[in-house]
């Protein structure tokens, strides 16, 4: 036992799995019961006596007693929100395989690069053909490939440079992606390592190939495509650039539309995620509704953008209606850009709380209430404070609005930064040391599931973390954030892989040599948790964690669910991350 204590059998508690799940009140699938935590007493006297008992009124009479906690716990996982722009069809899911549709490496983008004059690089994983725009039955006609100088007598891949105002959605439901581009966008250098510059689309060099790179479950990645691009009446069908000589964004939709299988397969999609493919660093995704103190939210969003962070919003709504605004100028099931957060001084309000938002549309489908470009309250602000925010009226799709009309217009906001913000103020901090270890969900070995079984929970991976220096002389305390990401890539065209519900507990241990044992869950509080199980594809915990050493227990909320995982550890001081050997491995 992890604390020296024995108990029968018969007070180990059991919740089955079968029948645990119940219909969901909103209609969102299937989710179990309230979580609940029941707690134990167990007294321990001196003459080594085990009484348990379920009142603390029920004490027996003992020289000396020491009292236990048996823990006991119902975890609940849910689905993930949907987006509200998927499209009429969902691709069937499957179990994860190889994973490795779309990749390329290295070598062979060099043999591609070797072509005459007069060829043209022409994909073949992912041709100019029907397959490549739609898995479903869609049909769209008059569809013509053209390649970027049958469009444009001069074009390039980036003119002046990257901006978020680059960024056009076309007729394809994928803001949730073409919102982070826009937010990416304002760090030209991270959106020039995903769409390298070098590249020509005529001229000296131009082999019609085109390289992009995603960071994908750990590592980069290369994808490359033709420039071949589908056009109708000589125009583009999906997203462009506001200028119609640059074409780094049509180009970048094309690589990862090859990397989910088709065009089809980016309508719905998790702003969060794609942040994280363009930029290799930690997104997570905000509630607003479950944000009481909306003070709080405002200052992490203010500072995260401030210090670089990349966000975008989404509203609840059907997708079937994202192709018009509502009457207050938004789109419902719709993703924007937060492009600025800003507190102004007004002559008459004082001092008022702002949020630029961009909608990925680049049109006149814009935010018509308070703080809109014509508002008159405009007038009350300082000129010098206009041009501080690079105020503009014009219908370009971006608009200020008061951050209480913010969050009634808003659903949720997705926050990306490079490196940590252990403490949710919106601030990266400084890392030390970063670790990743990737791992296996094993059916019938390492694939435990949730606390709702403990014995099972505790065949899950095991990974011992030992931090041993606090972050400042004057606090004894060390901040970790943990990361648990599941493997995600596509492994084939027409099937899309199956998202587990995860999470990730941590607990203290006294004994690092060995793995935790079952006994030690019942006896003993976790340091940290994710919260409730969720099927995306990261889920973060932070932790306040006094030196000495824990264990990292990944898991999936059903047992004997199988999969791969990547667990990310992050701390402002020096840290050891290793995986404990499961002992009946090692005999």
């Amino acid at each position: 036992m992890g604390c020296g204590v024995s108990v029968p059998e018969s007070t180990t508690p059991e919740v089955p799995q079968d029948g645990y799940f119940k219909e969901s009140l909103n209609g969102a699938g299937l989710m179990p019961p309230q979580v609940c935590d029941g707690r134990s007493t167990i007294i321990l006297t001196s003459e080594d006596t085990i009484t348990v008992v379920t009142s603390p009124t029920v004490v027996r009479a003992a020289r000396l007693v020491y009292t236990q906690v048996l823990v006991t716990v119902t975890e609940e996982a849910v689905d993930k929100p949907k987006t509200g722009e998927e499209g009429a069809f969902e691709l069937p899911e499957s179990e994860f395989e190889d994973g490795r549709l779309g990749v390329i490496e290295a070598e062979a983008i060099r043999t591609c690069r070797y072509l005459t004059v007069e060829e043209h690089y022409c994909d073949d994983e992912f041709p100019a053909h029907y397959s490549s725009l739609f898995f479903s039955s869609r049909i769209e006609v008059d569809v013509q490939w053209k390649r970027p100088f049958e469009l444009q007598e001069e074009p390039h891949l980036f003119v002046d440079g990257a901006s978020r105002r680059d960024v056009v959605q076309g007729e394809l439901s994928d803001c949730w992606f073409l919102s982070s581009c826009a937010a990416v966008a304002r760090t030209p250098k991270l959106l020039e390592r995903v769409v390298p510059p070098d590249q020509s689309l005529k001229g000296e060099g131009y082999t019609g190939l085109v390289v992009c790179r995603f960071w994908r479950f750990g590592e980069w990645v290369l994808v490359c495509v033709d420039d071949r691009l589908p056009t109708k009446d000589g125009h583009l069908i999906f997203a462009r650039s506001s200028d119609p000589t640059e074409f780094w964004v049509a180009l970048l939709e094309k690589a990862y539309a090859k990397l989910h299988g088709s065009y089809e397969a980016l309508e719905g999609g998790q702003s969060m995620d794609a942040m994280v493919d363009l930029t290799g660093g930690l997104a997570e995704r905000l509630e607003i509704a479950e944000m009481p103190d909306k003070m709080k939210l405002y200052k992490l969003l203010n500072k995260a953008s401030k210090n670089g962070a990349f966000i975008t919003a989404s509203r609840k709504g059907d997708w079937k209606m994202s192709y018009k605004t509502d009457e207050h100028g938004l789109v419902d099931g719709h993703a924007y850009t937060v492009s600025g957060v800003a507190t102004v001084s007004h002559q008459d309000m004082g001092h008022v709380h702002l949020v630029r938002v961009r909608n990925p549309w680049a049109n006149g489908a814009e935010w018509n209430g308070e703080w809109a470009d014509s508002d008159d309250k405009w007038k009350g602000v300082s000129d010098y404070q206009m041009k501080k925010l690079g105020r503009t009226n014009i219908e370009d799709g971006e608009f200020w609005m008061s951050y209480k009309d913010f969050c009634d217009q808003f659903e949720e906001v997705s926050v990306c930064t490079i490196g940590p913000d252990f403490d949710k103020d919106g601030t990266v901090d400084h890392v030390e040391q970063v670790k990743a270890i990737k791992g296996e969900w094993v059916k019938g070995v390492s694939a435990g599931g949730s606390r709702n079984d403990f014995e099972k929970f505790a065949t899950n991976p095991q990974y011992l973390l030992t931090v041993t220096e606090p972050d400042t002389k004057d606090d004894n305390v060390c901040s970790v954030l943990v990361g648990v990401m599941q493997e995600h890539r596509r492994s084939h065209r027409h099937l899309g892989v199956k998202m587990q519900q995860i999470g990730v507990v941590l607990y203290r241990t006294e004994d690092p040599e060995h793995r935790l044992p079952a006994t030690h869950f019942f006896y003993n509080y976790e340091e940290g948790t994710s919260g409730v199980y969720i099927n995306f594809r990261e889920v973060l915990c932070r932790v306040e964690l006094n030196p000495g050493h824990y264990v990292i227990i990944p898991a999936t909320f059903l047992p004997d669910s199988p999969g791969h995982f990547m667990v990310r550890v992050y701390s402002p001081k020096s840290f050891d991350l290793k995986m404990l050997p499961n002992e009946l491995s090692l005999k």
